[in-house]
């Protein structure tokens, strides 16, 4: 059985949630030198699966938040799942901040408007 589109929006927030706690963690323990690697293996893995989310939506959906750059956040799951060689942690976290808040604005204001 298919996720519903509720279920991925959830799954997009629960993500988004998973990428700020590895941020917070990354940042509480600064001084550890292999962390960074981890926080960024987790923050990937979580923007993979927000790209899996999006890209399983209905475009019908996603036309009514035109603000979201929908089609940037599924080649980002692209990217990291076919071109991992090319990553670079610069690229994956020009991804988090601004637009997760975008993101997650929107999946919040869908679930809510119940237009999912």
């Amino acid at each position: 059985m298919s996720r519903s589109s509720r279920r991925r929006l959830a799954d997009i927030l629960t993500a988004i949630a998973a990428i700020e706690g590895a941020e917070a963690v990354g940042r509480r323990h600064a001084e550890d030198d292999e962390l960074p690697e981890v926080v960024l293996a987790a923050i990937q893995f979580h923007v993979f699966t927000i790209g899996e989310a999006v890209k399983a939506l209905p475009s019908e959906l996603t036309a009514r938040r035109s603000d979201v750059p929908w089609s940037d956040i599924a080649r980002m799951r692209d990217l990291i799942g076919h071109h991992y060689d090319k990553l670079d942690a610069v690229i994956v976290r020009a991804t988090i901040g601004e637009p997760l808040e975008r993101l997650r604005a929107a999946c919040e204001a869908m679930l809510a408007e119940d237009l999912a």
